[in-house]
């Protein structure tokens, strides 16, 4: 009952300190009306909208100001192939937060309830949750943006074969782009077409194929889109250099399964020397133990 009433009290601190700022004089607030260069009237909103959205403008400001920057987050989503965008993704990290708040409150005061801890142990329950349920959007965003990068880096080698040799056939570069990228369905290909688009709204290939690379964030991709913007600057043979790309990315791939298997082989030995060793020296000390115990 304590906790709730702390919370109470710091919800209702909260809302008048909000109202105070929202009431503060402010220039920008001031002459925003007249900047909107129409003369309608903001729609009207609810009293409980005009006091829940002072806080869920600070709230936002908040989170913008020490979560992660704007442009690294618009560079997380991307990664992700996302289509949400910033302002959604807060939103979730917020809703996330307030719902692990209300799941680590009630769990807090059922374990109260139960075993007569103090308010103290729920409040720390209740922080620790609402910490937890605002990383996981994030967690969430990192492994779909690894997964993807996984995906396009086993597509790599065979979009380089088949760019290679459309342009032995004679064609040129956007038009072998564009030829790979209906034959790759995965996320590869969807940021070929991506880079298409940029090409036939004027975007030079090489700045494309540049942004391509930062979309990704993979370092063999980054390699491989540098190569072809280099062998166009300076002419280089490009089915070489194609070829020469898509052998590299091949033994990068191959040397990635090395490491995986390493480490594996030792992520193997926990359950090895956690469970199947104790087990078995167990089962030869436990005889001669009871051997001794009994005096034979």
């Amino acid at each position: 009952m304590t906790a709730v009433l702390c919370v109470c009290l710091a919800a209702g601190l909260g809302l008048v300190w909000s109202w105070a700022h929202a009431r503060r004089f402010s220039l920008e607030r001031r002459l925003a009306p007249r900047l909107r260069g129409s003369g309608a009237a903001p729609p009207a909103r609810s009293p409980l909208a005009r006091i829940v959205a002072p806080v869920a403008d600070d709230v936002v400001r908040l989170a913008a100001r020490w979560g992660a920057p704007t442009d690294e987050l618009e560079r997380r989503l991307a990664r992700a192939g996302s289509a949400t965008t910033v302002a959604r993704h807060r939103a979730h990290s917020l809703a996330a937060g307030s719902a692990g708040l209300a799941g680590g409150l009630a769990l807090g005061l059922l374990l109260g309830a139960a075993r007569g801890t103090g308010p103290g142990i729920a409040l720390v329950i209740a922080a620790c949750a609402a910490v937890l349920g605002a990383l996981t959007p994030d967690a969430l965003l990192a492994r779909r943006a690894a997964a993807r990068a996984a995906r396009v880096r086993a597509e790599l080698p065979a979009a380089a074969e088949m760019l290679a040799l459309a342009v032995v056939a004679g064609e040129s570069v956007p038009a072998a782009l564009d030829r790979v990228a209906a034959l790759s369905p995965g996320p590869l290909g969807d940021e070929l077409r991506t880079a298409l688009a940029e090409i036939r709204a004027g975007r030079s290939v090489g700045a494309a194929l540049d942004r391509l690379a930062a979309r990704v964030g993979d370092g063999g991709v980054t390699a491989f889109c540098d190569a072809i913007v280099t062998a166009l600057e300076r002419g280089t043979p490009l089915a070489e250099v194609l070829h020469a790309q898509a052998t590299d990315v091949r033994d990068r791939s191959r040397q990635t399964l090395l490491e995986e298997g390493g480490k594996r082989e030792i992520a193997m030995l926990v359950p090895v020397v956690l469970l199947i060793l104790p087990v078995t020296v167990l089962f030869a000390l436990y005889p001669g133990l009871v051997a001794l115990r009994l005096g034979i």
